[in-house]
């Protein structure tokens, strides 16, 4: 009996992955991109077809600024407005955000044009800026004058010293993250694999294996919230704000201190914008510093480009025809993952699946090297939804770094810097976290010096991503 169950709940299972493959080569259109189950050639763009699905995805570089002009139609809204019933949005708020998708006088559309003049370089992205550097200032001068080694996990230390200068400058008095459960409450659903990821995890093992976490990020990019804990619709702005500064900051960290030819040059370049008075106080005006440090502002952005993991999600709200006759299907999604995008050697070179801090200040041709293509770099998204705060999350992140490679040394407890796994980071981060700890000492260089640090304030983008860059000399 039970040998004649299994075989016709196989001939059922056979039946139907049949019938879901006919329907899937039926319903594929000769102009769509070509329906793959690898993506061994390197096409410009493919699909991946699952039941009831199609997805997208761009590998050429080439393709995106035609893709971002689209956006009414390659829609990153139509995303932000799905995810509103996943963060607890109202009923009445969810039929605002899905009301004029392709228009930019939408809420979905616009919103982001609202908040990128506060965020941009000016005096209210220097009131936020201010109040995050008195915070650091403040933390690692606590941590200075205890007098001796501290010992704490990096990513601990990153992700709470983070948090807490990015909390008090964003919510100012009445900072919720004060209440010790809500930050704990943040950091647990910030770093726990989602609801069912384990069969999502399994579903992404059948994809190309390059960006399969990419595919995870996207189906299980917003998390369900303990309502209790905060109130309905705070998850996204949670998200938003926070998610992402204290992973990159980490990295940023870890790759400085684990190098220390790179953490004798850039300590080298932050000293000469600092200056002391007769006093013998150490003055550091971070507004100043970070514009005169390129080396600095080039590790960060390279470990961007190494580390970030956004899959760069759209959805195709009506059919698309490419300038080369390439369809697009209403209803698809459309994936540009910047794991793709950073490690295209046409775009960064032979050496693109390398850590290189000279990548983004090296000059055109210099030593053999070809100029990065800033295109291909999309940390923080780009075109009509590119991230109104990277401004702002730029100046935490070197800020930060900065701060500890003056007033520290950072020594791993046992001695030796060992990268760690990142096997178990949740998909939802943009940056994987470490699957373990760096236990390290923070050991105060001069506990007995002085420091002012202060904020003067900018007018200009420090030209990290293509849309924000200076022209070259």
């Amino acid at each position: 009996m039970a040998s004649t169950v299994a075989i016709i709940a196989g001939a059922i299972i056979a039946i139907i992955y049949v019938s879901l493959r006919f329907l899937l080569y039926c319903t594929q259109d000769a102009r769509e991109p070509p329906a793959i189950e690898t993506d061994q050639y390197r096409l410009p763009i493919y699909t991946l077809r699952l039941p009831f699905q199609r997805i997208y995805v761009v590998n050429s570089t080439g393709l995106i600024p035609e893709l971002q002009k689209q956006w009414r139609s390659v829609s990153f809204a139509a995303i932000a407005a799905a995810a509103g019933s996943v963060v607890g949005m109202s009923k009445d708020a969810l039929r605002i955000m899905h009301q004029d998708l392709t228009s930019e006088h939408g809420f979905s559309v616009s919103w982001p044009h609202f908040i990128a003049p506060s965020m941009a370089p000016g005096k209210e992205l220097d009131a936020i800026t201010r109040r995050s550097v008195e915070v650091l200032s403040a933390e690692m001068e606590s941590m200075r004058t205890q007098g001796g080694p501290v010992r704490t996990g990096l990513w601990a230390w990153s992700r709470q010293i983070m948090e807490a200068a990015t909390t008090e400058a964003v919510w100012g008095p009445q900072n919720p993250y004060r209440d010790a459960g809500i930050a704990k409450a943040w950091r647990h659903a910030s770093s726990s694999p989602p609801p069912c990821s384990n069969t999502c995890g399994t579903v992404a093992t059948k994809l190309p294996r390059e960006w399969s976490a990419s595919v995870m990020s996207i189906t299980m990019a917003y998390l369900v919230w303990v309502r209790t804990t905060l109130r309905a619709g705070e998850l996204g702005n949670a998200f938003a704000v926070l998610s992402n500064t204290a992973p990159c900051a980490w990295w940023v960290l870890y790759h400085i201190f684990s190098d220390a030819q790179l953490l004798d040059e850039i300590r080298h370049e932050l000293s000469a914008a600092v200056y002391e008075d007769e006093n013998h106080v150490w003055h550091v005006d971070m507004a100043r510093l970070l514009a005169a440090c390129p080396l600095l502002l080039g590790t960060f952005q390279e470990t961007m480009r190494y580390h970030a993991v956004n899959p760069g999600p759209r959805v195709i709200l009506k059919d698309v025809v490419l300038n080369d006759g390439t369809l697009l299907k209403k209803g698809s999604i459309l994936m540009i993952p910047t794991t793709v995008q950073h490690t295209d050697t046409t775009a960064w070179g032979d050496d693109a699946d390398q850590f290189d801090h000279l990548r983004f200040s090296r000059t055109a041709g210099a030593n053999g090297r070809k100029k990065p293509n800033r295109i291909a770099f999309r940390p923080f998204g780009g075109g009509q939804f590119l991230c109104p705060g990277r401004h702002f999350a730029s100046n935490e992140i070197l800020a930060v770094t900065a701060l500890a490679v003056l007033q520290f040394e950072v020594v791993p407890v046992g001695g030796k810097w060992v990268e760690p796994t990142v096997e178990n980071s949740p998909p939802q981060s943009a940056f994987p976290l470490p699957d373990e700890d760096i236990q390290v000492e923070f050991r105060p260089r001069d506990p007995k010096k002085a420091w002012d640090v202060t904020f003067s304030g900018v007018d200009q983008p420090m030209g990290i991503v293509s849309e924000d860059a200076v022209a070259d000399s």
